[in-house]
């Protein structure tokens, strides 16, 4: 079973991104195109309007210049007529030249000039199908005709006709080459030329309205018909039209845009432009949007994977101990939730290692040889975990195996006694110092939650500590449950005292401390006693532990505090104020980080000289964690508190170290006290040890002081205050006080 981020969402991530950006992609390359193809429709629009503007303006000039001349050829056709009676060829020149006239003609009944102001066209005759004889055959009393080619000399002229009496009619011209060149500016061919001449377009041709090519920019496009039914709804409708069109393997993008004069539909500018430059524009825009995106993708993916490798590695520091690489405290919670949530009938069971003695190991030879230990413990108990069995790091000195699919308990039994045989079996001195003790749970119906199955497996552990010829095993069972039970409601009751101290569960006696030379009371121990309303007495040795594995111990030890040194005030406002009160500090309290500031508070509130107060911690404490426990002890001193060792000659710790520890009294341990009953005086170091700490500057207080022996041989080794049973046993506060008496 192996606790990992899962791949599959950031794959679906990643694939999702690369969507996108595809679309992203596709959505610019066309968007690119697009534009191209649409300024290219709004440049053909723009000609087509430049077009339209021109042959507006075309006819409009065509218009008043027409209207002008023929204003004046009327005018003079009309005094012509009235003179006609008088012409002379040398008449008429003159009359030509008063009516700003060019030429003029008269015609006999049969069309052959009679007089003209051009000598060289007397006789000429109009022949069927010339304008002249046009108007000779047609019966209209007077004409006008548009701006033509004269069919003798090919230049341009505008002509009037007025008829005459007898048959006879007269011909006036004026020369118009110089309006036929300026409108000649406005032809078809000519405006198609020069948009094509532009080279901004390939190719441009303009349709007739019956889409029949009329002009184009080249010649083999004259002639064309336009057949789709679909330009020719568009145009007509007044919308321009776009398509793409091959010609000659070539691209070509033409734009359709209708012409309009007058309000009237006049024809259709078709632009072609080659869509090669757009091609490598869209091709170069793809490159470049390619690479942006390619790019951009790869730092997103990159992102996600180092994301992905640091949840990873996340998850492998949640889940896994730093120093064995072994699955962790949480991971082991979370499979055996699995575990008991299973009802598939498979035998299951939770074997908790204790490896004890390591604070020991670690005090004498230091945290890497500790450390050390436990990896090798580690990798030999590695070589157990095989199919069925899981190994977890519960915690520094403690392991836990998850079984399954086992036979019976004597497996189990088998299987605990091969665990502490792999853990002795080739170890060097050092690691014999370890004990090891398994506790084993076997997963039943019952059990609910991973903590108690743990919290049995811890106690099962705990009973194999408490018997002094122990196998190495032990099996949780009604016993065992039953002093579960007791420790939950010795748990509940402390809970409930620490919430409301006015209930006395937990109460406070005082054992006098006597000073050896003059036997007079220097001080108290403040000591706690529980009395539960369920069970009656409960020993320190038992509900310390339970307040500590709780987490009540902080709580408690303040109130403990608290009221040794109400105590203590109240020794002063009787008179006694150099009578100290020592209290015991739990480790768990003194670690505190703001245990020094709590001290100072508590002695402010309740009015008491620092000094009054003495500390008590336990020598297993300092052997702990020396440095941490002496950062600890310092801001207490400075405070004014004394500091006392207690318990003194239990632990491995060398006698050395005293002297970096700041503290002020030694409080030597009952079991060596007691040593003075039973051992030659000349193998005894209580007095060596009495004498090193007075050269140290220490005092010494001998615990658990019983007999009048034991006193005559403190007294002679120069110890400075005893206590125990000898003086008075442990008495509430009213009787500690008439010991002062």
């Amino acid at each position: 079973m192996q606790r990992t981020i899962k791949i599959v969402p950031y794959v679906i991530a990643i694939i999702l991104i690369a969507i996108i950006f595809a679309a992203l992609s596709y959505f610019l390359v066309n968007t690119v195109r697009t534009q191209f193809l649409r300024r290219l429709e709004e440049e053909s629009l723009n000609y087509a309007s430049i077009y339209t503007h021109s042959l507006t303006k075309s006819r409009e000039a065509y218009r008043a210049i027409n209207d002008l001349l023929e204003e004046r050829l009327l005018t003079a056709s009309r005094t012509a007529a009235l003179l006609s009676d008088q012409m002379t060829d040398e008449a008429l020149r003159a009359l030509a030249h008063s009516l700003s006239v060019d030429e003029i003609y008269v015609y006999n009944p049969q069309g052959v000039i009679e007089y003209s102001t051009r000598p060289e066209y007397l006789g000429w005759t109009a022949l069927p199908g010339h304008p002249v004889y046009g108007f000779l055959v047609s019966g209209l009393d007077s004409l006008v005709e548009d701006i033509r080619k004269d069919s003798e000399s090919d230049r341009y002229y505008k002509y009037a006709y007025k008829r005459l009496d007898g048959g006879r009619f007269v011909q006036l011209g004026i020369n118009a080459d110089f309006v036929q060149s300026f409108l000649s500016s406005f032809e078809l061919q000519r405006i198609v030329d020069e948009i094509g001449s532009f080279h901004l377009v390939d190719h441009v041709c303009f349709l007739g309205p019956d889409f029949t090519v009329l002009a184009a920019s080249k010649p083999d496009h004259l002639g064309e018909h336009v057949d789709d039914p679909a330009i020719w709804e568009a145009l007509r409708a007044g919308e321009s039209y776009s398509r793409i069109n091959r010609e000659n393997g070539e691209e070509l993008y033409d734009i359709y845009v209708p012409v309009y004069l007058d309000g009237e539909f006049s024809g259709v500018l078709v632009v072609g432009k080659s869509t090669a430059s757009t091609a490598a524009a869209v091709r170069l825009t793809s490159l470049l949007v390619f690479a942006g995106t390619s790019f951009v993708s790869l730092i997103v993916m990159y992102i996600m994977y180092a994301n992905y490798r640091h949840n990873q590695e996340l998850v492998d520091i949640a889940y896994h101990d730093s120093l064995t690489g072994l699955p962790n405290k949480a991971y082991l919670l979370e499979v055996l939730r699995e575990w008991l949530g299973r009802r598939d009938g498979v035998s299951r069971a939770l074997l908790f290692v204790h490896c004890r003695n390591l604070s020991q190991v670690n005090s004498v030879y230091g945290y890497e040889v500790g450390d050390r230990l436990m990896h090798d413990i580690s990798t030999r108990l590695r070589a157990l975990a095989q199919t069925g069995r899981l190994l977890f790091r519960f915690s520094g000195n403690r392991f836990v195996f998850l079984v399954q699919g086992y036979s019976g308990r004597e497996e189990l039994i088998s299987f605990a006694e091969g665990i502490k045989a792999q853990i002795e079996e080739g170890l060097d001195p050092i690691a014999h110092h370890m004990q090891v003790g398994t506790g084993i749970v076997e997963l039943t119906g019952v059990h609910q939650e991973p903590m108690d199955v743990l919290t049995q497996a811890s106690v099962a552990t705990q009973h194999l500590e408490d018997l002094p010829e122990a196998p190495c095993y032990a099996f949780f069972d009604v016993e065992m449950e039953e002093r579960l039970r007791r420790e939950e409601i010795i748990a509940q009751e402390l809970l409930r005292f620490v919430a409301d101290p006015s209930l006395n569960t937990v109460t406070l006696q005082y054992q006098p401390q006597v000073a050896v030379a003059s036997g007079e009371v220097v001080g108290f121990e403040a000591l706690a006693r529980m009395h539960s309303p369920r069970l009656g007495p409960v020993s320190p040795g038992e509900f310390i532990p339970i307040a500590e594995r709780q987490g009540l111990i902080v709580p408690l030890g303040y109130w403990v505090l608290r009221s040794a040194c109400r105590f203590a005030r109240r020794l002063d406002q009787l008179g006694y104020a150099d009578r100290h009160v020592g209290v015991n500090i739990s480790v768990i309290q003194l670690v505190q980080e703001d245990f020094g500031q709590e001290v100072g508070e508590i002695l402010k509130e309740v009015g008491l000289e620092a000094c009054r107060l003495q500390i008590e911690i336990t020598e297993s404490v300092v052997i702990e964690d020396f440095s941490d426990i002496e950062a600890k002890l310092q801001p207490l001193r400075e405070l004014g508190v004394s500091i006392a060792l207690d318990d003194f000659g239990t632990g491995y710790s060398a006698l050395s170290r005293i002297e970096e520890l700041p503290i002020d009294w030694i409080k030597i341990d009952k079991r060596f006290i007691d040593k003075i009953l039973v051992k030659d005086e000349q193998r005894l170091i209580i007095k060596d040890l009495i004498a090193m700490c007075h050269k140290l500057g220490l005092k010494v207080v001998a615990e658990g002081v019983e007999e009048e022996k034991q006193l005559r041989y403190l007294a002679a080794s120069g110890c400075d205050v005893i206590q125990g049973y000898l003086f008075s046993k442990p008495l509430v506060e009213e009787e500690a006080l008439r010991k002062l008496a």
